[in-house]
């Protein structure tokens, strides 16, 4: 609770800051991150969540992890900005070495981060559904889809998985976590079976065993891998023993 609360406390001042700055060149995404995670629950797609960056001499071991991943046909990658995280020229060299589309891992509270998101090449942005008034959730949809970014809306529990229907064309991400932070399997599948088959789920909360992907085969169609990534020498040989293949 209290990781979160830094988070979106650095949203809002990123978003402060952001205020009345004007943002050129612009372009849309070319990379259609919604297309890339969305199975159809036949299979589970794999977002990689890149490892915080604490230094500058940090970014090129980064890429060459970003590298690794995209390398290994992950569906996507997340790049996660803020406390702990990366810069977002971090995310930016990134964007520029890899081919998978890109989700900026942190709360967007403002259209113009939504913006200076895109301007450093993210191709997603995550929403969430808590901590946002609806006519406020319903502009930053707009605007994610004007740019051609996928809206990812976090729900933590059925109100913010309701509110998160009311949009046709998001990405539903569920971030369910036990008192110690990590993934709750079963209130994840409580929470996918609220949504429609057709609708696209991602389990935010990190996946680290064959047990969790099983559990969360059918029900979901993204599960998000971190650590167990950083922590590899050989990426694909990861993948293959967490999604059984």
């Amino acid at each position: 609770m209290i990781e979160r609360e830094r988070a979106l406390a650095a949203s809002r001042e990123e978003a402060q800051q952001l205020a009345g700055q004007a943002i050129s060149e612009v372009t849309p995404s070319r990379r259609d991150f919604a297309l890339f995670v969305a199975t159809q629950k036949q299979e589970l797609a794999v977002v990689a969540r890149m490892p915080g960056a604490h230094d500058p001499s940090a970014t090129s071991r980064l890429v060459e992890h970003a590298r690794a991943c995209d390398e290994a046909d992950v569906a996507a990658l997340a790049v996660a900005t803020g406390p702990g995280g990366c810069t977002m020229d971090d995310l930016a060299a990134i964007a520029n070495a890899t081919s998978a589309p890109i989700l900026r891992d942190a709360f967007t509270l403002h259209p113009t981060q939504l913006y200076f998101a895109r301007l450093h090449g993210a191709d997603a942005a995550l929403l969430p559904a808590a901590d946002l008034e609806t006519a406020a959730l319903q502009e930053l949809v707009a605007v994610a889809s004007s740019l051609h970014m996928a809206a990812v809306v976090e729900a933590g529990n059925d109100a913010d998985v309701a509110v998160a229907l009311r949009f046709p064309h998001v990405v539903i991400g569920l971030r369910c976590t036990d008192g110690h932070g990590q993934l709750d399997v079963e209130r994840t599948r409580q929470l996918a079976q609220r949504v429609p088959p057709q609708r696209a789920v991602i389990a935010l909360a990190e996946v680290r065993s064959p047990a969790e992907c099983a559990a969360l085969r059918g029900c979901c169609d993204a599960v998000v891998v971190g650590e167990a990534l950083e922590q590899s020498s050989d990426v694909t040989a990861t993948l293959e023993r967490l999604l059984g293949c």
